[in-house]
């Protein structure tokens, strides 16, 4: 080999063969291009409750009288949210004329599209060769996954998370230089501000980062928290001279749950819309599609067939432990994923709040990339599985907005009558 032909020692050779690099790219653009159409299709079907018909009269607000509010929505427990939230939303309406909840909804919708475009650069150019294939993979299940479609869908601050994780992520990557260093504190002094579910995650990273890592450019990060802190300061004031801040309500007795790690390991097979329809809906779901008033149970059909592949997955890597790369490695990935199944799921457990199924998109893509490295264990069938999952993703994922769709909503669910079939007040 000639020296002009020798890598650079420490150089990420690529993950794949060329050809099956193209396959992927292939893969992936066509994974986007659903991922996009999933969540900007039917517009009139989103859910609008209360939640959402707070933040669409707060965004009207910013947008009618340049205003913009100093803390954010009430959060479950009595408190509220810091306001970065609600100014998301309220941006997209200073970009665009918004006049309606499908209009705002269209903003949240599209940052999570971009969400999907920044995962897909971060697989393809910003990983090595070892830990590129799980991401890909993750890519396309993010794409088409039934829980990340429907809360990428709805006027809600939790859904906001991925595409600033995203940023969170690659600027952790490169935090032993100065701007990614930044952006790691600036995000994630920002992360917390959207939803506060953000703040375990970087508070994780932090903890862990100051533990394990020596090179880092700490000046850099301390920089990019201090740009990101005024925001936060009447939510600071607020929790410190409001008895109703929401922090007296926690319960001890959460300690005892271990729902993060049951939602982790549930969320990336997509089986968590009973969340939304709630018993007595989903249980009318299993039996879509429907052939005159008959049931055909497809959809059930999914849920077995999804849960076994999972089961075969979780085998095949017991079995295969060891003769391979670990899942919790020492790369970058491997560091990442310690950091959020470890730190971030014990923060958010020993808080005594209870751990909600959407507060995980604060992990967001890594359950993904956790899933995707444990089924490509097996090096004979896990690419198999691996495919066979997301096919079967992206059919629940259409037959529950079909679902939605015929029938106006889930009236008797969390979800709701959908919007456009709402009687709405004459103008």
């Amino acid at each position: 080999m000639s020296p002009a032909s020798r890598k650079p020692e420490g150089a990420a050779s690529p993950a794949i063969s060329p050809a099956l690099d193209k396959k992927w790219i292939v893969f992936v653009l066509f994974a986007l291009l659903l991922g996009a159409a999933l969540r900007l299709c039917l517009p009139g079907d989103i859910e609008y409750k209360d939640d959402e018909k707070v933040m669409f009269d707060m965004t009207q607000a910013i947008r009618t009288t340049g205003t913009w509010p100093p803390l954010g929505v009430r959060t479950g427990v009595g408190g509220r949210h810091p306001a970065m939230g609600v100014w998301v939303f309220g941006a997209w309406t200073k970009i665009l004329p918004v006049s309606s909840p499908p209009e705002l909804a269209r903003g949240g919708q599209i940052l999570n599209i971009l969400a999907l475009c920044l995962l897909a650069f971060y697989s393809l150019r910003l990983t090595t060769r070892e830990e590129r294939e799980a991401w890909l993979w993750a890519t396309v299940f993010a794409a088409v996954n039934p829980f990340l479609v429907l809360l990428q869908r709805k006027i809600w601050i939790p859904s906001l998370l991925p595409f600033f994780c995203m940023l969170f992520w690659m600027g952790w990557r490169f935090r032993h230089k100065w701007p990614g260093a930044f952006a790691w504190g600036l995000l994630g002094i920002l992360l917390g501000q959207i939803h506060m579910s953000g703040f375990f995650l970087s508070g994780a990273v932090f903890l862990w980062t100051i533990w394990k890592e020596r090179e880092v450019k700490w000046g850099a990060w301390l920089m990019g928290t201090l740009v990101g802190l005024p925001p936060l300061l009447p939510w600071i004031q607020f929790v410190f001279t409001n008895h109703e801040n929401g922090f007296s309500k926690f319960n001890g007795w959460w300690v005892f749950y271990p729902k993060y790690w049951f939602y982790w390991a549930t969320d990336p097979l997509g089986l968590g819309l009973n969340y939304s329809l709630k018993t007595r809906t989903f249980m009318d779901f299993i039996r879509y599609p429907l052939l005159g008033d008959h049931g055909t149970y497809l959809v059930g059909l999914l849920h077995l067939l999804i849960g076994a592949l999972g089961i075969l997955i979780l085998l095949a890597w017991k079995k295969n432990r060891g003769k391979g790369p670990a899942v919790l490695d020492s790369s970058e990935t491997g560091k990442a994923l310690k950091v959020a199944l470890g730190p971030a799921g014990l923060l958010m457990t020993l808080s005594c709040i209870e751990v909600c199924r959407h507060y995980l998109l604060m992990a967001f893509p890594l359950e993904g990339v956790w899933l995707s490295r444990m089924g490509l264990c097996d090096h004979e069938r896990g690419r198999w599985r691996l495919a066979c999952l997301w096919a079967a993703e992206l059919l629940l994922t259409l037959l529950f907005l079909y679902f939605i769709h015929v029938n106006h909503g889930a009236p008797i669910g969390d979800y709701g009558v959908a919007y456009q079939y709402q009687a709405q007040p004459a103008p």
